[in-house]
């Protein structure tokens, strides 16, 4: 016998332009490299890019905005009334009235927007009837949304930047070597715990992960 499953899909109607959550100049300020120094650009660039990439891996969502569908089947079986519905990404982006900018459609038809509403911050959408809160009743429910940050949080970025710095200044350093001097030739200290304990270019360093901590989208 047929059964009716219920599931979300979200897909990406329009990518972001840049994925990176700083800029060169921004990098380069943080590590103490004259803008008018080129010599490293592709190295930070390179630093960038994987570090933006780790972040939205490590907080399972996607910081830059991009405009994404959200398709939801069999609602009808799946939601009690007042439980809203929620997208993949948020915030929801919103216009210069402060309207989401969001379109939803419910078997094929787009809803008028004064039949629901959306909590813009952690992107959950009530199906709405006049004072009630209703429920979402269609087999097939379409959410089409801009979703994400505009500008990047400095928290966020803050994080980028202690990371990029943490991969630049590790090249050439052998894993687990806190210090090194040399007055009577060298000293040298290193890590109790060896390379796993240190800020290598592979983990995440325990500054970053405090900052990101509240972004983190956690699936149960």
């Amino acid at each position: 016998m047929p059964v009716a499953a219920r599931y979300q899909i979200s897909r990406v109607i329009t990518p972001a332009a840049s994925f990176d959550l700083v800029t060169l100049d921004q990098a380069k300020t943080m590590l103490g490299i004259d803008a008018s120094d080129t010599s490293h650009d592709a190295a930070i660039q390179q630093n960038i890019t994987a570090v933006s990439a780790a972040i939205n891996r490590y907080c399972d969502r996607v910081f830059v905005q991009q405009v994404y569908r959200d398709q939801y089947r069999y609602v009808c079986n799946w939601l009690a009334a007042g439980e809203p519905l929620r997208t993949r990404q948020f915030p929801i982006a919103t216009d210069a009235t402060g309207l989401p900018l969001a379109t939803v459609t419910s078997d094929g038809a787009v809803l008028d927007a004064a039949m629901w509403e959306a909590d813009t911050d952690s992107g959950t959408f009530y199906a709405i009837d006049g004072a009630i809160v209703d429920a979402w009743t269609g087999t097939t429910i379409v959410i089409d949304y801009t979703g994400g940050f505009d500008p990047v949080p400095d928290d966020v970025q803050a994080a980028a930047l202690e990371w990029i710095a943490a991969r630049y200044y590790s090249v050439g350093r052998e894993p687990g070597l806190r210090s090194e001097t040399i007055p009577d030739l060298i000293e040298q200290s290193w890590d109790s715990a060896g390379s796993a304990a240190s800020a290598s270019a592979t983990m995440i360093p325990p500054g970053v992960e405090g900052l990101l901590h509240t972004y983190r989208i956690i699936s149960l």
